[in-house]
């Protein structure tokens, strides 16, 4: 009884507080209550050569407010206090510029009025061009805001995702399977870590086209967030995938295949194996399960390519140098993997006494090889610093064109290109001088494994991460002239140590156009 006392007289107390605090402002000649919403003001960054809006652009005012351009390009500006006021905005991107004035300073003063609006041109450095944003919400932030239409099906929120990592995607049909890993949601710190997936059509068969945007439809439970694809039984564990490919199985039936493993984040594997998608479930199913210290097993992005009258399916991790013959027993067995290596075969690698493979002259001895250790670049530098090869004599010697040093690529994909009649290859850096793990490359090949020796650079980020990128090669246009790849933004692995709001955590997509004359001759 006395609580419920208590609650009434507390009640009762604020009223009396409102209603003296009313009078008070009323007898000082004050608003006694809130006004209409100003209109926002509006201010849309376009790239200055093709005039279209620019995503990922920060403008900030003199005492720090930061705001982001949306998926259009837009902002809008309603801050108390500077409406009415000529306020200046900084203005920067990862890969564009804007020009500065006499003091060195980036950025223009506006005339911040209700309702209006106004376009900055912005100077594209990248040779690639940034889209949109893929995954995440609020994509068209402030477009909404501004009462702008947007072109997407759901603009600012999609199957209650806020953040999504690592893209893998195959088409099975008229339709286009994609998948990514961890993902954030709206209602708690912890996501999905057991693999998200979205269907979207082909753009061919009634899908968007690619340069305005990927409609995707969530597969999602029931409570309308994303589902996940992997049934996981240990606690404490996520469920990853990679080398998502499809394939016949022996009854003619065309699969979604790939990798999983069940394992505590970057730390321990619990399992690991290769799982098939059920399309009725609409979740993956674990087939069987690998021994433990298993060599060979698929990574990365996946293309198939005849060698010698085999087809095979192989694996980009970036550098093509892990395949499997293209058969629905083979991909089930780890014994039937090959890796492009310099070590001898049964040799796992070991950094300190490493088993290396030589001809007669002493010189490396480079072949496919089962059950063999795979020397990729990351790998080679370790030999090369520790002396047991000497620089130069590896097989990957990537040098990026413009600069004349070598570079170490981490990951990407590879794909057949109609347009420049050979493969081209989507890569990104690990140890840039830019960011650690946010410069992008092109390159190409005329064979396979190939040597990818030239690099050039279409994409950089000021001490961020742009990791993991993949071309599409199913949405390429003009017969391969345009290509389009994403990859995960993130401050994770950078110097940066807070995220851009809304795009940190989530995957970007760009268009390159191969007749760009800056991309050179290639291999």
């Amino acid at each position: 009884m006395l609580r419920f006392r208590t609650h009434w007289v507390m009640i009762f107390a604020s009223l009396l507080l409102a209603m003296v605090l009313r009078a008070v402002l009323s007898a000082q000649g004050l608003p006694t209550q809130s006004s209409d919403p100003t209109p926002s003001f509006g201010i849309q960054v376009i790239d200055e050569a093709t005039g279209r809006g620019v995503p990922l652009v920060e403008l900030r005012t003199t005492n720090e407010i930061r705001l982001v351009t949306d998926n259009a390009g837009w902002v809008a500006v309603d801050e108390p206090g500077l409406m009415g006021q000529k306020v200046f905005f900084s203005v920067e991107s990862h890969g564009y510029e804007f020009p500065a004035d006499g003091f060195g300073s980036r950025g223009r003063a506006l005339d911040v009025q209700p309702g209006k609006t106004v376009q900055l041109k912005i100077k594209r450095n990248n040779i690639a061009q940034r889209l949109y944003r893929v995954t995440g919400q609020g994509q068209f932030h402030h477009s909404t805001r501004l009462g702008m239409p947007s072109p997407w099906r759901h603009p600012n929120l999609n199957a209650q995702v806020m953040g999504q990592d690592s893209t893998q995607a195959v088409v099975l049909g008229d339709r286009i399977l994609w998948t990514w890993g961890d993902t954030a949601r709206v209602s708690y710190p912890l996501g999905n870590f057991n693999t998200s997936g979205a269907w979207s059509k082909l753009p061919g068969s009634g899908g968007m086209d690619p340069s305005i945007g990927i409609d995707q439809t969530y597969i999602a439970d029931d409570s309308g967030f994303s589902k996940a694809m992997f049934k996981n039984d240990i606690g404490g564990t996520v469920t990853w995938m990679h080398g998502f490919f499809t394939l016949e199985d022996n009854d003619g039936h065309t699969q979604g295949v790939t990798h999983y493993s069940v394992r505590e984040g970057l730390g321990k594997e619990h399992r690991s194996g290769i799982a098939v998608f059920n399309e009725n479930t609409e979740q993956f199913e674990q087939v069987n399960q690998f021994p433990a210290g298993t060599r060979l097993y698929p990574q990365g992005q996946t293309f198939r390519h005849k060698d010698n009258g085999q087809e095979y399916i192989y694996f980009a991790t970036p550098y093509p140098i892990l395949r499997v013959p293209a058969k629905w027993d083979a991909v089930f067995d780890p014994t039937q993997y090959e890796a492009w290596t310099c070590l001898e075969e049964g040799a796992d690698f070991d950094r300190r006494n490493p088993r290396l493979a030589r001809d007669s002259q002493g010189k490396l001895d480079y072949a496919w090889r089962k059950d063999t250790d795979l020397v990729d670049a990351q790998r080679q530098r370790q030999l090369e610093q520790s002396g047991h090869i000497q620089p130069g004599e590896g097989w990957i010697q990537t040098t990026d064109v413009d600069k004349g040093r070598k570079i170490t690529l981490h990951r990407g994909s590879v794909r057949w290109n109609d347009y420049l009649d050979c493969w081209v290859m989507v890569a990104n850096e690990i140890f840039g001088e830019e960011s650690n793990l946010g410069e992008v490359y092109f390159l190409t090949s005329k064979t396979i494994p190939g040597k990818w020796e030239k690099a050039k650079k279409i994409v950089t980020h000021d001490k961020y991460t742009f990791y993991n990128p993949v071309h599409h090669d199913f949405l390429d246009q003009a017969d391969g002239q345009l290509i389009y790849f994403d990859g995960t933004y993130t401050k994770q692995f950078s110097a940066t140590n807070v995220g851009t709001p809304r795009y940190d955590y989530n995957t970007i997509m760009y268009q390159l156009d191969l007749s760009d004359a800056r991309l050179g001759s290639g291999n």
